[in-house]
């Protein structure tokens, strides 16, 4: 259901509640936003819950690659005034082939609190990147991206440099003998790929819908985790990117407010759905279409 304020939407959790969310990178502005996590605290408090804010650390490269990195940029993106778990590393437990955080699983319930907007991944990011990619580990953060890392074809490299400069990981270095994409660094987010005009780095065939299928599963090992969980999506600041970088691109379509639903699925459905209806090109509603697909293979 779609709300105009976020106080009006009814949440029913009890005990410690994990409140699931990304906090933004380090100069970015339209992340969820304090003030609107400080109305859902509120309510949780009020109702004789005890809410905390958790994520874990990313897989590339800056100051949210620790959790003491990621607490200072959570403090100068306005959630000081709150608990703020930042999972570490070896805190987790495996589930399913998956290392989800301890400190999402070990919570009596849980708030997943997503910001939709753009990914250049999966198309659109909500509550099931939120939960999949947002629980795990490194490890697992490696494990999901894998199938997309790119294929290199170093013969057709014209040595222009534009994917060394876009890679947000520093995995690509240019030599004499062309593009060299460094593996262990690489995520598989594809910008090299988009960005390569001579073929020399390509996707891997099948690559995105492995990639994607993992997402999902992942997402699931937390949802099963938990009977007591309620989902809430932010469709405010809608970027053509995820909150992962500072700028995060152009804003795609006007705000169309909060949404509430009961499984990740059919939020990020109908959250997609409501984007398009604002602005038919505001995604690459094709990708999120496979991303969908492969989705509906796990949860339905």
């Amino acid at each position: 259901m779609l709300y105009q304020k976020i106080s009006d939407i009814p949440i029913k959790l009890e005990g410690r509640v994990a409140i699931k969310i990304h906090m933004g990178e380090r100069g970015n502005k339209t992340h969820v936003s304090s003030e609107d996590v400080g109305i859902v605290f509120e309510r949780l408090r009020k109702s004789g819950c005890k809410p905390f804010l958790v994520d874990t650390t990313c897989l590339y490269q800056g100051p949210r690659n620790t959790p003491e990195g990621y607490l200072k940029v959570a403090k100068e993106n306005g959630f000081d005034g709150f608990p703020v778990v930042i999972a570490r590393d070896e805190d987790y437990v495996e589930k399913g082939g998956f290392k989800i955080a301890r400190a999402v699983v070990d919570a009596d319930s849980l708030l997943v609190l997503s910001h939709g907007k753009g990914h250049v991944i999966t198309a659109y990011g909500g509550a099931i990147k939120n939960l999949g990619m947002g629980c795990s580990n490194k490890e697992s953060k490696s494990l999901i991206h894998s199938p997309s890392k790119p294929l290199q074809f170093i013969s057709k490299c014209k040595k222009c440099h534009a994917c060394e400069k876009v890679c947000p990981c520093g995995a690509i270095r240019v030599t004499e003998k062309g593009a060299e994409i460094d593996e262990k660094r690489c995520v598989g987010c594809e910008c090299c790929v988009e960005t390569c005009s001579s073929g020399a780095i390509k996707a891997r065939p099948g690559g995105m819908e492995k990639s994607f299928r993992l997402f999902s599963l992942a997402a699931k090992q937390v949802i099963d985790s938990f009977e007591r969980i309620a989902y809430i999506t932010v469709l405010k600041n809608i970027t053509q990117y995820c909150d992962c970088r500072s700028n995060p691109g152009k804003i795609m379509c006007p705000d169309i407010g909060y949404l509430s639903g009961k499984t990740a699925l059919k939020i990020d459905q109908e959250a997609v759905s409501l984007i398009r209806k604002k602005n038919p090109r505001a995604l690459d509603f094709s990708t999120w279409e496979i991303f969908e697909r492969e989705a509906r293979k796990v949860f339905l």
